[in-house]
């Protein structure tokens, strides 16, 4: 009664060839989990985030066992190479759209099974309803998180800023006044005199400075200011510009903020208010860089072309490689940022470690990456080749992207360095890179 409830088993290619076939005794299901866990040096046990379901896998063996097993079972795996979306009617899961991954496993037993051939395949569902936007759903979680971050951080700085005599007011001042000079030493070649940016940093100045005045509510003017530094340094980072570039501005912050607090400095509250405002510009560097690197290379791939400073990298369009390359340097950024906290927070041990901020800075980096390694497959790969003999600069432009249209000519004179005596020939040996 069971066996007559099962469909039949089948695999109809993109192309729209049927191929029909009996199975294994087993069949296998797998859904993955998204899911992040994240531990921290001063408490035991993790925090997990669920955030759904992930890919759904079926792994079957498909057995061929008629006069012509060989042909079906070759002709089989021809159409498991087909690109494109295919559907299986699974025996006991019902009918999904699916796409083979993973590898291919032929068996032809010619003892026991001599009449048999068998495909071991793995497929998995695939979304076929609507599209993903690449730049809308992302940019809108990364975004929102970005906020929810930026709130948090600049609540626990207004929280944990203490001040109780002129010496630690002269104190904090100074360090902030420091701090807002680097800001715009580091960033301000990014922002490229934007009026937004050289405002706000007038502005953060205005306000530290508001720290020597008696004011009436000095929790609101520390969270201004924290807010202000937060703005300052998102700026720059969402601005359509070099990608390398950003990654190098914020490097460099970090690296000249983390230096400046080699000494601690003298009183307990003065230590606390200095790794406060440190801890607000080393986590608002990483979760700037790393959610404009992620928004804009999630621009560039949705858009498909290169829109602006953002797609380029050095000299060129930006690759797979780059966009791997700058996933790498965030997690370095990162880990940089934690060492430091680390390593402060265990030679002060009065200083506060549980920060709310700290957990939503680590999903925002992560996040960010993530999207980035994702993205990366959308983006091409960078190829170099040496010529094996004198090749016009045209021809080659046209065997290498299929195309002589000023897009393709401009971005082989971009990636390569060409000027005018290039156009004629480029001489045998010459390596070339291009985009595949």
């Amino acid at each position: 009664m069971q066996d007559r409830e099962l469909l039949e088993a089948k695999y109809t290619a993109p192309s729209g060839k049927e191929f029909v076939f009996l199975w294994g005794d087993k069949f296998s299901k797998k859904t993955e989990l998204k899911t992040g866990v994240f531990t921290f040096p001063d408490r035991d046990g993790a925090h997990v985030q669920h955030q759904g379901g992930g890919p759904v896998t079926f792994s079957i063996v498909c057995i061929f066992n008629s006069d012509d097993h060989v042909k079906n079972a070759n002709d089989f795996e021809a159409a498991l190479l087909e690109r494109g979306i295919a559907e299986l009617q699974h025996p006991v899961y019902g009918i999904v759209k699916v796409i083979p991954t993973g590898g291919i496993e032929r068996e032809n037993d010619l003892i026991n099974n001599i009449n048999e051939s068998r495909v071991t395949i793995t497929f998995t569902e695939t979304i076929t309803d609507e599209p993903v936007n690449l730049e809308a759903v992302p940019s809108d979680e990364i975004i929102s998180d970005f906020e929810e971050f930026s709130e948090s951080a600049a609540v626990e700085f207004a929280e944990n800023i203490v001040i109780e005599n002129i010496s630690e007011q002269l104190q904090i001042t100074a360090t902030l006044d420091t701090e807002t000079d680097m800001l715009n030493e580091n960033l301000s070649f990014l922002a490229l005199n934007d009026p937004d940016f050289l405002t706000s940093i007038s502005e953060l100045k205005n306000n530290v400075k508001s720290l020597l005045n008696k004011v009436e509510n000095l929790f609101i003017l520390k969270l201004n200011i924290a807010r202000l530094i937060l703005n300052v340094m998102k700026k720059p980072s969402r601005m359509f510009i070099n990608i390398t570039e950003k990654i190098k501005g914020y490097s460099q912050l970090i690296t000249q903020i983390i230096k400046q607090f080699k000494n601690d400095p003298f009183g307990i509250n003065n230590i606390k208010n200095a790794f406060s405002s440190t801890r607000l510009i080393l986590s608002g560097s990483a979760a700037s860089v790393a959610s404009g690197a992620a928004l804009s290379i999630m621009q560039s791939a949705a858009s498909g072309v290169p829109a602006g400073g953002a797609f380029y990298s050095g000299n060129g369009v930006m690759s797979r490689e780059t966009a791997v390359a700058v996933a790498v340097q965030l997690k370095e950024l990162l880990n940089e940022i934690k060492e430091f906290e680390d390593r402060k927070i265990e030679n002060n041990n009065f200083i506060d470690s549980n920060a709310h901020s700290y957990l939503l800075l680590i999903q925002l980096v992560h996040k960010s990456i993530d999207f980035i390694l994702n993205i990366s497959f959308l983006l091409p790969m960078r190829r170099k080749i040496k010529l094996d003999r004198d090749r016009n600069f045209i021809e080659l432009c046209a065997e290498l992207y299929g195309s002589v249209d000023d897009y393709y000519l401009d971005k082989m004179i971009i990636e390569n360095n060409l000027n005018i005596d290039d156009f004629e020939i480029l001489p045998m040996g010459r390596e070339m890179f291009y985009y595949a």
